[in-house]
């Protein structure tokens, strides 16, 4: 779930990186909820592998668990998306800020297969208002998240994503010593 109070003891849940997601969603909101910022996730996650693509998306269900999407550019979309290859994580310490992690991008840091890291990870800044009943649900996965085929903005090369190193089992893990979160850009009532 997504709540407001950090979790006391850890968990963890996993995920096959090519074919799965998991999902944390908030309860229904009881009163209409705005969202409008930019957004961020700090989530430590482990792989069987050494790297791991991570994609982050922010979504939106009605009271009865329909998916609410909008247009994007050139097809449906969801809230807001934000991914990051696990290998560049390392972050520009005196430019990032809370709500927008800054990537160097200079050298690629693999993992150990096992061993948990904490990643950063920039959402694109959004906008949403939640009328009451609302839910707000990220999802996690190791691939694309497509709303409706085709899909053009694709990460799906098979030479930038070589299954032996993307496709394995992927751990996200949160509470206790682990601290996941997700920071959003709540606007207070009036």
């Amino acid at each position: 779930t997504l709540v407001t109070e950090a979790p006391a003891r850890g968990a963890a849940v996993t995920y096959r990186a090519m074919k799965e997601s998991v999902s944390f969603s908030t309860a229904p909101f009881e009163v209409e909820t705005e969202f409008t910022g930019p957004a961020s996730l700090r989530v430590w996650v482990s792989s069987s592998t050494t790297d791991l693509d991570l994609f982050a998306i922010l979504r939106v269900f009605d009271p009865h668990g329909k998916e609410c999407t909008f247009i994007g550019a050139h097809e449906p979309v969801p809230m807001a998306l934000g991914w990051l290859r696990a290998s560049h994580r390392k972050l520009d310490e005196s430019r990032s800020t809370p709500w927008r992690p800054w990537h160097v991008h200079d050298e690629v840091q693999k993992l150990t297969p096992g061993e948990v890291y904490p990643l950063d990870v920039e959402i694109w800044p959004t906008s949403m208002v939640f009328p009451k009943g609302y839910r707000l649900v990220l999802t996690l996965q190791g691939h694309d998240f497509i709303v409706a085929p085709p899909g053009r903005m694709r990460h799906d090369h098979p030479e930038d994503r070589p299954e032996a190193e993307f496709g394995g089992v992927n751990t996200v893990h949160t509470g206790g010593e682990r601290a996941s979160y997700l920071l959003m850009p709540l606007v207070p009532a009036r």
